[in-house]
């Protein structure tokens, strides 16, 4: 069975209701947590999660993970949108120069440098995410997974068991139930995930109490992470992507 033809919004300003409003009924931006792991390899801008980063991190479960929350106050900043403008100029800093605060990303890199902290790559699940999903798949009473990379150019099954595997490392950008009960997407160049339900998968299984987020209400977009665009400010967004 193929992953459903569902896709990550296409412009930055449609809101995520409107986007997966035909089939689903709600939408979580669920956030790629934050990985602390002591006598490591030192956090570098612009590289990936260390793969014994990645080893250890999957090994502890969510005792290595660091909210957005707690990095927003750690670093003074106001609130998690600042948080995600930050990281857009980590990795491969996609992020057009007036929606950027390079200021706020020199504090993130600092701090994650000092604090044995590393960012969430983007476009993908970091290690205690995927514990969050399995979690969450088990509760909505899913056992096997439908992923692909993003591109539709990768499809497999995946069982849930494996995101749970202390051993085991799974890369994905999109993840469904096989019944189309829910579909999780990341873009490329974002560290978040938009989690979308149906009335009946959302009341066996709520994301808040997996992963760390909120529900996007009508207007919320690709926006939200900007703090000084809200949705409503900007009629097109050719330079956020």
């Amino acid at each position: 069975m193929p992953i459903p033809s569902f896709s990550y919004p296409n412009r930055d300003e449609v809101p995520y209701l409107v986007w997966f409003g035909p089939h689903f009924t709600s939408v979580f931006v669920a956030l790629n947590p934050f990985v602390r792991v002591q006598e490591a390899e030192p956090f570098q801008d612009g590289n990936w999660m260390p793969d014994e980063v990645v080893v250890r991190a999957k090994r502890s479960g969510q005792e290595c993970a660091v909210t957005w929350a707690e990095v927003a106050s750690q670093c003074a900043f106001e609130t998690i949108a600042d948080v995600n403008q930050a990281l857009r100029l980590t990795g491969s800093k996609r992020l057009a120069p007036e929606y950027a605060s390079k200021e706020n990303t020199k504090v993130l890199v600092e701090h994650c440098r000092e604090g044995h902290l590393y960012p969430p790559d983007e476009g993908c699940p970091s290690p205690p995410f995927e514990w969050s999903v399995g979690n969450f798949a088990t509760a909505a009473g899913q056992h096997t997974l439908l992923t692909g990379d993003g591109f539709g150019l990768s499809e497999t099954q995946l069982q849930v068991s494996k995101l749970i595997d202390p051993e085991q490392i799974n890369a994905f950008a999109e993840f469904a139930a096989p019944d189309n009960s829910f579909y999780a997407t990341i873009y490329t160049d974002y560290h978040y995930w938009l989690i979308c339900q149906t009335a009946g998968s959302l009341s066996k299984a709520r994301p808040d109490a997996f992963f760390e987020g909120f529900y996007a209400n009508a207007a919320t977009n690709d926006f939200w992470g900007i703090p000084h665009n809200r949705p409503g400010e900007c009629s097109q967004s050719p330079h956020l992507r």
